[in-house]
């Protein structure tokens, strides 16, 4: 979260950087441009009047007199100085590779100054060998056009001063970015610290520790408030969770002992009556079969109870291990009616579930796959692993269940279609379906493939 926040500070540094930067730099480029084409219009202004009486005593010679005056502008400045006579004829210049005397009447700009109009612009230069970037103005006296002052420079020289001054611009873009950055990780920090140690309280509490607390004293308002919200929910979960867990835990055993009592007058009606065939002997014995199932089944709302009110914590197991040793417990009792149970897959399978919590669940899957395999069947017990969950399939050759039954096996007390005659208390699946989710599986019935009979129970655990 800390990266991302900081992420989204820097973020809008940048848009801001980009919105206001771009056209600023644009901005700054243009006007350095005209400052420096305004530089040489200046000088070539300035440099025009000094020409003016030179131009005007000594018309078409050498002038020795403006030559310093030239001399002293490209000193200051890179920019190639041209001064011509009325006729178009070099008379000075800064470039030592133009001759004096060199007919400049041909050069566009040159041309427009010697007719009075100032000239400002760029031009492909053959001399050059690229773009030039000019400012030429008549030298006047009057109406009479005496000569021109030409000031020149190549133009990527004025590109890269327009340039440099961007980088300035983007040079100091960069160094605030790097302050928004500076600013933006203590403030993410400040953001997200309050938020992380919720983070905390909430998978405590999703742990099954509803003593949490959130620390609602520190961090923005917002933050405060919702710590505040969650204590008032973990609390309240909490107290309903516990009073939950009393009132099955307290009635589950306060039943306990009138169904025993009720149990000990049955077998001693039994008893008393020593005839086993009477009708009222076989209603003795259905009560009894009834109380047995009736006190199985509120020892397991006891262990859900137990279940639902225990501890989270996982540890590494393996699976083929389990497996194994549950199958050997099982093979008795299988061989009773002929049904063959078979180990398939991997030796070895290491996952995570809560202790004891695996062999809990093959040892309901092999009880409800032995009550519904016919004799002389196999059941297959295949440990196998898909990117990072470990799977146990408990493959039985039975009937099976339609997907709207397989949907509803794992509710409490549902036994099927017939609910009077069916076997058990309704309970087991329920136990395995919390005992994977505290595990941090999935426990599921599946069809087989194929369309072939029986039914497929499957755990799913986290690989380690």
């Amino acid at each position: 979260m800390k990266i991302r926040l900081i992420g989204a500070l820097v973020t809008v540094a940048v848009l801001i950087l980009l919105v206001f930067s771009v056209p600023l730099a644009s901005f700054v480029a243009r006007v350095e441009r005209e400052r420096l084409v305004t530089a040489l219009e200046r000088d070539a202004f300035i440099l025009a009047g000094h020409a003016k009486e030179t131009l005007n005593t000594t018309v078409g010679a050498v002038l020795p007199s403006l030559q310093p005056y030239v001399d002293s502008y490209s000193k200051s400045s890179d920019a190639r100085i041209v001064v011509t006579n009325s006729a178009g004829l070099v008379v000075s210049t800064s470039d030592s590779t133009i001759a004096f005397g060199t007919d400049f009447s041909n050069r566009p700009e040159v041309a427009g100054a010697l007719k009075g109009l100032p000239a400002v612009g760029e031009r492909d230069s053959a001399t050059l060998g690229e773009r030039m970037l000019y400012v030429a103005v008549p030298v006047l006296l009057g109406d009479k056009v005496l000569g021109v002052v030409r000031f020149s420079h190549p133009k990527s020289h004025v590109d890269k001063e327009v340039q440099d001054h961007v980088m300035g611009i983007v040079a100091a873009g960069l160094i605030t970015l790097l302050a928004a950055a500076c600013v933006a990780i203590p403030l993410a920090l400040t953001i997200a610290r309050p938020i992380s140690r919720l983070k905390t309280s909430t998978e405590s509490l999703a742990d099954g520790d509803f003593s949490v607390h959130a620390d609602d004293t520190k961090g923005p308002p917002e933050v405060r408030e919702l710590s505040r919200s969650f204590n008032a929910m973990a609390g309240r979960i909490g107290l309903m969770l516990e009073s939950q867990q009393h009132f099955s835990g307290a009635v589950s055993h306060q039943l306990r002992t009138p169904l025993t009592a009720l149990r000990l007058r049955l077998d001693q009606a039994q008893e008393a009556l020593g005839d086993s065939t009477s009708p009222v002997a076989m209603a003795l014995e259905a009560s009894r079969v009834e109380t047995d199932r009736l006190q199985e089944m509120i020892e397991q709302l006891l262990a859900l109870s137990r279940l639902e009110g225990g501890s989270t914590v996982t540890v590494k197991v393996n699976a083929s291990v389990i497996v194994r040793s549950r199958v050997a417990v099982w093979e008795s009792l299988a061989a009773e009616r002929h049904i063959t149970l078979k180990v398939v897959g991997l030796e070895t399978a290491p996952c995570v579930a809560l202790d004891g919590a695996l062999e809990q669940i093959i040892d309901n899957y092999i009880d409800n796959a032995l009550t519904a395999a016919p004799d002389n069947s196999t059941i297959t017990l295949e440990v196998h692993r898909v990117h990072r969950h470990i799977h146990v399939d408990v493959i039985d050759e039975g009937p099976g269940l339609s997907e709207e039954k397989r949907t509803l096996a794992f509710e409490r007390f549902w036994r099927g279609t017939d609910i009077e005659n069916a076997p058990g208390t309704g309970l087991g699946l329920s136990i395995v379906r919390q005992l994977a989710v505290a595990s941090g599986g999935v426990a599921e019935l599946l069809p087989r493939a194929n369309g072939e009979r029986g039914l497929i129970a499957r755990i799913s655990l986290l690989a380690r």
